[in-house]
């Protein structure tokens, strides 16, 4: 249902959730709470009204491009409202004022999930609507099974709605953490990122010819202080010493010897 000032009958920060039928209801509105921390009701029952209006100008919009393609004019029940908010929230600049953490994009989809919670909670028990719009839908008198139905189906809503803030919570969260780690970089943390990995990968590559060229060096000083019997031979004793292969021993022996071709190895080597 839209919002219709469900907040004013449902204290979004401490409202009572039943259990029965569905336990997931009273999850779902502790994850919203989670993410509206330190907010207070009035502040939520804006973003509310905000969240509504967004909602509406999306259906609003569907229908006129509908109408120009001739083609079937969309119903907002006919999607949940946070299909309708995920597609058309992005158009509009939900940032919160200078020093101030609220609200976020992802705010505005842990208020859209306690507002269905509001709602399956009204029609499961609609003596507590007392403004009426709830009641009208799903009066007392209806049977049980047609409330649980209707509920249900708020429920699997506010289930999406509060997933949805929290993979925008979590995109938030990341991208925060990139400003701090590159405060400087602006928009081009992931150039930054690549750069970064290039710089290491070319460090690591330093080291290991660093490594290599000590190798060298201290196998060719075995070589010339001791006499062996020939150069594979060599290769065999000194690659053991400077954790080479006897191959790569070989061939800096070869090419220490200047003017002789180096000949074909034994596989063994």
């Amino acid at each position: 249902m839209s919002y219709c000032r469900q907040f004013n009958q449902f204290d979004p920060l401490t409202g009572a959730v039943p259990r029965i039928p569905f336990v997931a209801l009273g999850e779902i509105a502790g994850r919203a709470r989670h993410l509206l921390r330190d907010v207070t009701a009035a502040q939520i029952i804006e973003l509310a009204e905000t969240v509504e209006w967004i909602i509406d100008s999306a259906v609003l919009e569907a229908a006129k491009q509908a109408d120009a393609e001739d083609a079937p004019v969309p119903e907002r029940a006919q999607r949940s409202d946070g299909q309708w908010l995920r597609d058309h929230i992005f158009y509009y600049d939900i940032r919160p004022k200078a020093g101030e953490s609220f609200p976020h994009y992802h705010h505005a989809f842990a208020v859209l999930a306690l507002w269905l919670v509001a709602d399956a909670n009204f029609s499961i028990q609609p003596e507590l609507d007392r403004i009426g719009h709830h009641r009208a839908m799903v009066p007392e008198t209806a049977d049980v099974e047609r409330q649980w139905v209707i509920a249900g189906r708020y429920a699997i809503d506010a289930m999406e709605a509060i997933c949805l803030a929290e993979e925008l919570a979590s995109r938030h969260a990341d991208a925060r953490l990139e400003r701090i780690l590159f405060p400087n970089e602006g928009d081009g943390i992931e150039a930054a990122v690549k750069k970064r990995i290039s710089i290491q990968a070319k460090a690591a590559a330093i080291a290991k010819h660093k490594t290599n060229r000590a190798a060298r060096l201290r196998a060719i000083e075995l070589y010339t202080t001791h006499n062996y019997p020939s150069v594979e031979a060599a290769a065999q004793a000194i690659a053991k010493l400077v954790h080479k292969a006897p191959r790569t021993v070989a061939k800096w022996l070869y090419a220490e010897r200047k003017g002789r071709t180096q000949p074909p190895l034994d596989s063994t080597l």
